[in-house]
């Protein structure tokens, strides 16, 4: 898993392919640099050979002039594929401002394979920097945002492995490790989890499932006829051996790897002079331990020369022996300064770490605070408006009482003046005059309680709502009825011959409530209602009459 896809030229018809396509698209690299973008469909074209040819699908990227005139998509495309060509053909990633144009646009909420790679992509330039800690985060992230098991999804969890292997998070590494492996299991990348689940038991001196696991890998590479891995896993098992002291098998497992792998392998051929060593064959192990001597590291140059010490001090050679031991001191003294710089760099990074947790906490809880305030505003805001209409619209029934008090008096001065007045006409012209009053006073104080929105929700129901509703109907007559008691008592007064039901119909009437609302009141059919409007008419004056059946009250 952690070899990248690399250029094959195996075959002649892959090769002419290959020629052709890089052809075709350089055309239109040369086309499209005459106009003031890159199209779409290029960026899509040269992401084909990404996998198979990443080198030629670098060629490409690079080759694209001015690509930030591209419309942001696009951008955002070719900063993710140019990111993925550079880091496929092992070149240091840098900067992270190019990976972070695409992270910005492809975000970290919706699930996509860009997404998921964009953040990837990010992690490994955190990785390459050192900066363990922010690789895991990305990489996490990657993983909660890709929406399918598949290869890529299983990179994602081998490189996390190895992150938390380099923070010696054993346990957790092993299982990043299973989870790439149930994803591969049966396909061609198999080995590689297997290796690295081999690799974290070594580590935790568990060698027996570490042989068990390598050999496991060694089987599936051997199927695959996987040469440069078969090679990689016959050195593994000779690690295992020689830690199990095993040197015999240790020596079988590295021969074969240097078959495979030959001698200019310099990590086999050191591992060869160890087991050599161990062997007690010290011919061989003094001729492997200089072979490749200058180009190891500071740490096989260190193994190389305490190797070669202990072999000058069984010869009794003390001359060369301390000449060894003080080259070893030197390479160990750099290694010792090598390693504190590397354990200071892991404190800052861990430093860097929690600081930038600790400012997302505090962005956190700053918001959760500007939230809760808001909400607590918005609540003050909404009780203020409540109270303040609810102290508007008693003040209104307030008022509309006082009127209806005054118009109360104002009737019973009329009925005085029946008495000593004579002059008909005017006494008419009052009592209507008083008797509209009455009722718009009425009907603004029916206005002012729920039953009236109830009577508007009467009139847009559904007959099945309708049904529902029917159980507040004695509540609705009760309002009704205490909203135009006066209109009531005067039709009363005026006309004994009404009935409760009758008056009642005069003043749904009145409310211009269409027939339906009125047979849902009063419980009764359009023919019974068409019979009691008959016989109202000849109990009632024919201007009252044509007042509260004739004209619509808005």
């Amino acid at each position: 898993m952690k070899t990248r896809c690399c250029c094959s030229k195996r075959y002649l018809l892959a090769f002419f392919s290959l020629l052709v396509s890089v052809g075709s698209i350089l055309m239109s690299v040369s086309l499209s640099s005459c106009s003031s973008s890159v199209k779409s469909s290029l960026l899509l074209s040269a992401d084909s050979l990404m996998e198979i040819y990443p080198d030629s699908a670098l060629s490409i990227w690079e080759s694209i002039s001015s690509p930030q005139k591209l419309p942001r998509a696009d951008r955002a495309l070719y900063a993710l594929l140019l990111t993925q060509a550079r880091h496929k053909n092992y070149i240091a990633l840098g900067d992270d401002s190019l990976i972070k144009t695409a992270v910005e646009y492809y975000g970290d909420k919706k699930k996509s394979v860009r997404a998921a790679k964009a953040h990837y992509y990010w992690g490994a330039t955190y990785g390459e920097k050192g900066y363990t800690s922010f690789a895991v985060d990305e990489y996490l992230t990657a993983i909660r945002l890709m929406p399918v098991r598949d290869e890529f999804l299983a990179m994602i969890y081998d490189n996390l492995a190895d992150c938390y292997e380099k923070d010696d998070l054993y346990d957790i590494a092993i299982e990043a490790y299973r989870q790439a492996y149930q994803i591969l299991e049966g396909g061609s990348q198999q080995t590689y989890p297997l290796r690295g689940i081999a690799r974290i038991c070594l580590l935790q001196n568990k060698k027996d499932s570490a042989l068990l696991y390598y050999q496991k890998a060694l089987d599936y590479a051997l199927v695959e006829q996987d040469s440069s891995l078969i090679g990689a896993l016959y050195h593994d098992l000779a690690m295992v051996y020689n830690e199990k002291k095993d040197y015999v098998q240790a020596d079988k497992y590295v021969s074969k790897a240097m078959i495979m792998q030959g001698e200019d392998a310099v990590n086999v051929c050191l591992s060869k002079a160890q087991i050599m060593l161990n062997l007690n064959k010290l011919d061989s192990a003094s001729y492997f331990f200089s072979k490749n001597i200058d180009q190891l590291n500071i740490y096989g140059k260190a193994v190389c020369y305490d190797g070669m010490h202990q072999i000058a001090k069984k010869r009794g050679e003390w001359k060369i022996a301390t000449e060894n031991m003080d080259a070893y001191r030197v390479l160990y003294d750099s290694m010792q300064i090598m390693n504190d710089n590397e354990e200071l760099n892991r404190l800052m990074d861990k430093h860097q770490l929690e600081e930038h947790k600790r400012l997302l906490s505090e962005h956190t809880k700053m918001l959760v605070f500007t939230l809760v305030s808001v909400f607590f505003f918005l609540m003050i805001i909404c009780v203020f408006c409540f109270m303040w209409n609810d102290r508007k619209r008693k003040k209104r029934y307030i008022a509309l009482q006082r009127e209806l008090t005054q118009n109360r008096v104002d009737t019973m001065l009329l009925k005085e003046e029946e008495v000593s007045e004579t002059n008909k006409e005017d006494l008419d012209k009052k009592r209507s005059k008083l008797t509209e009053q009455q009722i718009q006073l009425c009907i603004s104080v029916l206005k002012t309680t729920n039953c009236y929105d109830q009577l508007e929700a009467l009139e847009k129901a559904t007959p099945k709502q309708l049904l529902v509703m029917r159980s507040l109907r004695k509540e609705i007559r009760s309002e009704i009825s205490s909203a135009f008691v006066d209109v009531m008592m005067n039709l009363k007064e005026r006309y004994p011959a009404l009935t409760g039901d009758d008056i009642f119909y005069c003043v749904l009437s009145l409310l211009c409530c269409s027939k339906t609302v009125m047979m849902e009141l009063m419980d009764a059919t359009s023919d019974a209602l068409k019979t009691r409007k008959n016989r109202i008419k000849n109990k009632m004056d024919a201007q009252i009459f044509d007042r509260v059946f004739g004209v619509d009250i808005q």
